[in-house]
């Protein structure tokens, strides 16, 4: 008979997952996940915001710390699995997850410091400033208002207007009492915004969550925010993607796990690419969009998703290459397709000759 994994297992099992080290909140998000939980489990706590397992993650990882010195505490919040953790791990054939493809995205400074942040009651506008300076890393003109009877960021991409509201808790997730739903509206008619967000650490479950679909405010976690500015250091987003993830997908909160992985397959994006020049060069267009060449390869029996497509078409429009520029939904071609190619094999020569010589 197979011996089930404890509890206490899977938790570490959990943190080195994620990478290792990770929030409380981090770490409490992805234990359904790693544990079967009972309904009671699951219910809010008595005279708490949390579910009930929230309580127990938090003894086992304490557990974890002062009796078998798996994990260390080394800031407020914050697990980190130590080296005899690790080997204790090795020792039960774990081993940690490889990415399937390109670098994996470490943390920034940026990353860090929103972390902290929005932790930061007392100081609050840090948070508000920091959000401010991830829209700006992210492309977008974001602009910290933050004043009384105002939306705390202002954002601006092409036509899009968007108001952000930033909150923050020293522990825990957001509750209803925290957001003026009236503020928001008024905040919203005033800027002439087409969407509205708030981001936060977290949200409790229930009221506040269906008031925010009824009012179309969309719900945004901090850590969601966190795992754009990961996958952009890799590949960046368009900031017209970011828009659609986090406020044109359909739902009003938006967790990790809403954020399409930075993973690329480099061979099929080059197969893409291919394609598309080789299409440019024979049909002598000079303008298209994702969606009209995924139906043009649908006909042709290939099975180019849209996103991948859009992924190959972002990859021409930014440097080396940037022989693509983009409006609206539409792609055009920044010179002649011959030019065009002879850079691109010009680069592929020299390229070339540089592995030649190593």
């Amino acid at each position: 008979m197979v011996k089930k994994e404890t509890r206490k297992d899977s938790l570490l099992r959990l943190i080195s997952d994620i990478g290792g080290e990770g929030t409380r909140e981090q770490i409490n998000a992805k234990v359904p996940e790693y544990w079967e939980l009972s309904n009671e489990e699951l219910e809010i706590e008595k005279g708490t915001t949390k579910p009930l397992y929230w309580h127990r993650v938090a003894s086992v990882c304490q557990a974890l710390k002062d009796r078998d010195h798996y994990l260390e505490n080394p800031k407020w919040g914050v697990w980190k699995i130590t080296k005899k953790g690790r080997e204790y791990l090795s020792s039960k054939s774990y081993e940690p997850p490889v990415s399937s493809g390109g670098p994996a995205a470490e943390d920034s400074a940026l990353v860090i410091k929103l972390r902290s942040a929005q932790r930061n009651s007392v100081n609050y506008t840090i948070f508000e400033e920091t959000l401010t300076e991830a829209f700006n890393t992210l492309g977008f003109y974001a602009k910290h208002l933050g004043k009384q009877d105002e939306p705390d960021i202002l954002l601006k991409f092409l036509n899009y207007k968007i108001v952000v509201n930033a909150k923050t808790t020293n522990e825990g997730v957001i509750n209803p009492g925290h957001i003026d739903f009236d503020a928001e509206e008024r905040n919203k008619e005033r800027y002439e915004a087409d969407h509205v967000g708030i981001v936060a650490p977290g949200f409790s479950e229930g009221n506040i969550r269906v008031t925010a679909e009824r009012r179309n405010v969309i719900l945004i976690e901090t850590e969601a925010i966190c795992k754009i500015l990961q996958n952009h250091a890799i590949y960046p987003y368009d900031p017209i993607k970011i828009v659609k993830i986090l406020f044109e997908s359909g739902k009003y909160v938006i967790t990790p796990n809403d954020i399409p992985s930075s993973t690329i397959d480099y061979k099929e994006l080059i197969e893409i690419v291919a394609k598309i020049l080789s299409d440019i060069k024979l049909t002598g267009k000079t303008s298209f969009s994702s969606q009209e060449l995924h139906i043009a390869y649908s006909w042709q029996g290939l099975d180019y998703e849209v996103d991948k497509i859009e992924t190959a078409l972002d990859f021409l429009s930014t440097a080396p290459f940037s022989i693509l520029q983009k409006q609206t939904e539409e792609y055009s071609l920044t010179n002649n397709i011959e030019f065009i190619l002879k850079r691109i094999g010009l680069l592929l020569q020299s390229f070339n000759k540089m592995e030649g010589k190593i």
